[in-house]
């Protein structure tokens, strides 16, 4: 347990945590073999002794393993037995002591403990012969054969014990029945999904429409349980059989989740077999179904020893216009042991809806280091030659699908940190009466143990701050907190009248004026319903009657006519899906159209499908396509719908049932905000007007205003020109770098020196805190 703690890795050489432990186990048998009162020959009758000193070895067998890893880190079931099982082991000297039920129990785990060793003594089999050539150097190689003596001092000493008590036969059969049974069952339910898979790819393989990718048919069809988890993660994260004579295969780096050694998985995969699936298949299934896209980011250095120690949050918030600024500053920490490894970190940012990264920093040499903004290619080779050729200093964000960024440091060297800083504008989310500002998520090097300062300052200090009570101010609009880190927290604070102060910046003012929805005429000639697992049987059994005299539509591989008659069929078929994928070139008239959805938590995003004859054709309608009316049940959006919504390909709104229902009885929907000098807010009910300089406007608010413009400005512009990769006009870029946004066509760079950025052609990033002009 030592070195997860920190303790007794650091500063030494890794192999002296495995030494000390050998040599207590090695000590103990020392005095084993020259005590007068103990006979090791005697084995059962030594047992007392001898399972002390198997306990002994099999710290020690896993000590080695850390550094020498035959298997992987266990997983957290095996983990709990065979602690359990060493305890059973130790207190077997104590059994004629222990009341009768406790000798059953006893024996019950001891009997489990037999079946489990009998596992890693054929597991290790392929090794003994390495083992014994090894027992040359300090006898290090017996530690293969560990569990097999174990399991020879178990049987013998069981035996012996029912021998004694036949009564006690109950506890040992039953301990070894249980793993038997309990590895029957996960047999059959491996196979069962093994063949499930098989089905689905066979189904989507005689499909007649082949648009999408398989393993996407295969994501929206299966169930997400823990057995078709393993199925898929096999060869990912869970050690597998090899094809060739060995008992192991390491796992695929390109997944970077811990790496675990599962003996059911091992036993499923020596006996039944792994799915037909390539590697990249697998990648973008868990990418889909259980929202691992963090983990399936390409790496180029290895992330395994890292872990954030420290997380400083500063946000200011402006009630006045609506929005906040947030600098994340993390400290990512490499507790590998030793002095050679360096390694790099990888963190995934969760941003609020219409947020955008306006400034990034990396300390180097005790100094922070801004970032330079460049396009998203530049700044990507610039990154990937420093880093996997050079191997030097640098730090880059990118922009990603699903209102996500990704930030990737290097190198973090053995027993050594380093430090960044992400700044993020965000609109403030209005709910009735009040604005909600919401923490600033994230995935990477894992939090476990991690302190949280957050420091939150409302400007002027004219608003109180809704915080949660761990929360204390000391002064006027101030409000600190330390503590370990939370990942879901947020503020709430009541609305306060518009400011009429813009700011003003290379000839333009940008001003916040209100929104409100504005409802056009609409008549729904044709209504396409978008469903998946999301919906539940009462909103179906709602939806239908107030679309009876309508033109309804479901994609079921192709598009299908909704009746009275078929409409449960399809609904019940339609809702085993995960997710769903709406083709919105598929949609005839989308000027008339009105697409009815819910949205799930994950989906892919369209990179995951660029390849795929959906975004092929999705590409070729883009460009001249209305955009269509969009009804989302609920709040919630998947990254597809996301994306859609952030390019302005849908005319969306959101809302319950009966703010549905209101709409289709007065044929009316939102009107889309038409003018391209203005952008809109949706989750402020804002919306940012650009206007020619002018002296009669007060020009004394935040450059956040223009930066949020930009961002959401530079979306609009790109729309659907984002399916066919031709949106890097001039006008563009410069109107990401004059705000200094990360965007689909631009990103921040951090880079050590100098002729690192003249060669990659960067340009010094602006302050994010400009001087108002």
């Amino acid at each position: 347990m030592l070195p997860d703690w920190g303790i007794a890795s650091e500063g030494h050489d890794p192999m002296v945590n495995f030494f000390v432990n050998y040599a207590f186990a090695a000590l103990y048998l020392f005095i084993l073999f020259f005590s007068p009162s103990v006979k090791i020959r005697h084995l059962v009758k030594q047992a007392d002794y001898l399972f002390l000193f198997l306990v002994m070895g099999l710290i020690s067998c896993f000590s080695l393993n850390r550094d020498l890893p035959i298997f992987q880190k266990s997983v957290e079931w095996l983990q709990v037995v065979l602690l359990v099982v060493s305890l059973a082991m130790m207190a077997y000297p104590l059994r004629k002591s222990l009341p009768y039920l406790l000798r059953q129990v006893l024996l019950l785990l001891l009997g489990a403990g037999l079946v489990l060793f009998t596992y890693f003594a054929l597991y290790l089999l392929p090794f003994y012969l390495v083992g014994t050539i090894g027992a040359i150097a300090l006898g290090i190689g017996l530690h293969i054969f560990i569990p097999a003596c174990t399991v020879v001092l178990l049987f013998l000493a069981l035996g012996r014990e029912c021998r004694k008590d036949p009564s006690l036969k109950i506890g040992v059969i039953t301990g070894m029945a249980i793993p038997i049974i309990t590895a029957v069952v996960f047999l059959v339910m491996w196979q069962d999904g093994k063949n499930s898979i098989q089905k689905l790819l066979n189904e989507q393989q005689i499909s007649q429409t082949q648009d999408l990718p398989r393993w996407v048919s295969l994501s929206q069809n299966l169930s997400a349980n823990p057995i078709h988890e393993r199925l898929i993660k096999t060869d990912l994260v869970y050690q597998a059989v090899a094809d060739e004579f060995a008992p192991f295969q390491f796992p695929e780096k390109n997944f970077d989740e811990l790496m675990r050694h599962d003996p059911l998985v091992i036993l499923a995969t020596r006996l039944l077999g792994k799915p037909n699936l390539e590697t990249n298949e697998r990648v973008k299934i868990l990418e889909s179904m259980y929202d691992a896209r963090h983990h399936a980011q390409e790496r180029l250095w290895s992330g395994d020893h890292l872990g954030t120690s420290n997380v400083i949050t500063q946000a200011q918030i402006f009630p006045e216009y609506r929005l906040s600024y947030t600098e994340k500053t993390l400290t990512v920490d490499n507790h590998k042991p030793g002095s050679w490894g360096q390694e790099e970190g990888i963190y995934t940012f969760y941003l609020p809806e219409g947020s955008v990264v306006t400034s990034l920093s990396l300390w180097i040499n005790g100094i922070e280091e801004k970032g330079y903004l460049t396009t998203q290619s530049k700044a990507d080779t610039a990154y990937k030659t420093i880093v996997g050729v050079e191997a030097r200093d640098p730090s880059v964000v990118h922009w990603q699908e699903g209102n996500t960024v990704s930030v990737r440091i290097f190198p973090v060297l053995p027993q050594s940190s380093r430090r960044f800083k992400i700044g993020v504008t965000s609109p403030l989310r209005q709910e009735g009466n009040e604005l909600i500002y919401e923490n600033i998520y994230f995935d990477g090097p894992s939090v476990q143990g991690a302190s949280e300062t957050i420091a939150l300052r409302v400007e002027n200090g004219t608003a109180n701050l809704n915080v949660p009570a761990s929360f204390e101010s000391k002064q006027p609009g101030h409000y600190t907190r330390y503590s370990s880190y939370e990942q879901d927290w947020s503020v709430s604070l009541p609305v306060t009248p518009l400011s009429a102060q813009g700011f003003t910046f290379g000839g333009f003012s940008y001003q916040l004026q209100p929104h409100a929805p504005v409802l056009e005429p609409f008549q729904a000639t044709e209504v396409y319903l978008d469903v998946n697992a999301a919906w539940t049987e009462h909103e179906w059994d709602t939806v239908w009657p107030l679309l009876k005299d309508k033109t309804v539509y479901v994609y079921a591989n192709e598009m299908t006519r909704l009746t009275e008659a078929n409409r449960d069929q399809l609904f019940s078929l339609l809702q085993q899906q995960t997710f769903s994928l709406f083709p919105l070139h598929h949609i005839k008239n989308p000027a008339q159209a009105l697409v009815i959805s819910k949205g799930t938590g994950t989906s892919p995003n369209f990179k995951d499908i660029k390849d795929s004859r959906f975004s092929a054709n999705f590409s070729k309608t883009a460009q001249n396509r209305f955009a269509v009316r969009y009804f989302n049940i609920g709040h919630q959006l998947s990254p597809y719908g996301k994306t859609l919504r952030e390019l302005k390909l849908l005319q969306y709104t959101q809302g319950t049932l009966s703010d549905l229902n209101q709409l289709l009885t007065k044929s009316q929907f939102p009107a889309a905000l038409q003018d391209p000098n203005a952008v809109q807010l949706a989750e402020s009910g804002l919306k940012i007007v650009r206007t020619v300089a002018d002296k009669e406007i007060p020009a004394n608010g935040p450059d956040h205003l223009m930066r949020l413009f930009a961002y959401n400005h530079l979306l609009q512009q790109i729309g659907p020109k984002y399916f066919e990769k031709e949106y890097l006009e001039t006008h563009l870029i410069d109107e990401a770098a004059q705000a200094n946004v990360v965007s689909p066509l631009s990103s921040l760079v951090v880079l050590e020196q100098q002729e690192d950025m003249s060669a990659s052609g960067l340009r010094k990033a602006r302050t994010a805190w400009a001087t108002p002009a």
